[in-house]
């Protein structure tokens, strides 16, 4: 199943999987960029996607997405979520996996994931005690992407008035896991796919979250860097493949910014060998476990009891 993962790198350097995006969730393209920015040439990653579908499913990536009978629920499903549609009629369990605390229960035995916790009225006494540890936690919608509802919590922080804000997406509470290289705050994304890996980039911001940052190639080296740490970016304003793959020719106006619009840096994140392969080997064992899910046998996920209008 082609999958996203996003990861985030402790001080100690340990990779911790913090969200995964189900359909086609973006990658190949920023990855395509960020080679095309640092190594002056076209990555090959949309030819090797389609060899990997022949190798894999008998069929190209676009008869492969086809056959995948929850996409035209998810399809429906992200618009509701970004509040451009219905809910959609044809529910499908796969959908579950949307809810991050479900997504949480599925792949927290698997791999490593910041210690993270539903939240709801009463607040749980554990949730204070997660957000009173140093160097804090992080507040996130159950139900949501982009970085919408997300905010830096601690000990101070009023978490019932915090769920109220959220109440109509449900509220998770997750340790901060503190992902910085320099003063730059960093993810990577990840891409696998058939079983193997298939690229990663990084995001890089100066505020506490990444998403929506400037893309950078993701090299090997010793140390965890950005070099050179300041660099001029350069900006893109073109389809993604995954714009065509996914909506042909009737993609949401207001997806525009995340369909077309890209900022690359001319530098590199260099990340130490060792973790680059770790995060390697989980990208594939998170793919495969989603691969072999029996979605009739997820838990119900949230908002299949309480649907925001």
């Amino acid at each position: 199943m082609y999958v996203g993962i996003d990861f985030l790198i402790g001080e100690g350097r340990d990779p911790y999987v913090v969200d995964v995006n189900l359909g086609l969730p973006g990658g190949a393209s920023e990855f395509d960029l960020t080679h095309r920015v640092f190594r002056g040439a076209r990555s090959g990653v949309f030819a090797r996607i389609e060899a990997l579908s022949r190798r894999a499913h008998g069929s190209g990536f676009g008869r492969y997405l086809d056959s995948l009978t929850f996409l035209p629920a998810l399809k429906a499903f992200k618009l509701w979520m970004d509040g451009q549609g219905p809910f959609p009629d044809d529910f499908h369990p796969m959908l579950r996996l949307e809810d991050k605390w479900v997504q949480y229960r599925v792949l927290s035995p698997i791999v490593p994931m910041p210690d993270t916790r539903p939240l709801g009225y009463p607040v749980p006494a554990g949730a204070y005690a997660l957000a009173a540890r140093e160097p804090g936690a992080v507040l996130k919608r159950r139900l949501g992407r982009g970085g919408r509802g997300f905010a830096l919590v601690d000990g101070s922080t009023d978490l019932a008035a915090a769920v109220l804000e959220r109440r109509p997406y449900g509220a998770l509470l997750q340790e901060r896991i503190d992902s910085k290289a320099g003063h730059w705050t960093f993810s990577l994304r990840a891409v696998a796919f058939a079983g193997e890996f298939v690229c990663a980039y990084a995001n890089l911001a100066r505020r506490p979250a990444s998403n929506h940052a400037v893309l950078a190639f993701v090299t090997r080296g010793t140390a965890l860097e950005v070099r050179p740490p300041e660099f001029e970016a350069v900006r893109f304003e073109e389809r993604s493949w995954e714009a065509r793959t996914w909506f042909g020719d009737r993609e949401p106006a207001y997806l525009r910014h995340n369909l077309y619009e890209d900022e690359v840096a001319r530098a590199a994140f260099v990340v130490p060998g060792p973790v680059l392969d770790r995060i390697e080997e989980l990208a594939v064992r998170v793919e495969r476990t989603y691969e072999g899910l029996d979605a009739s046998r997820l838990p119900r996920a949230w908002f299949e009891e309480v649907r925001p209008g």
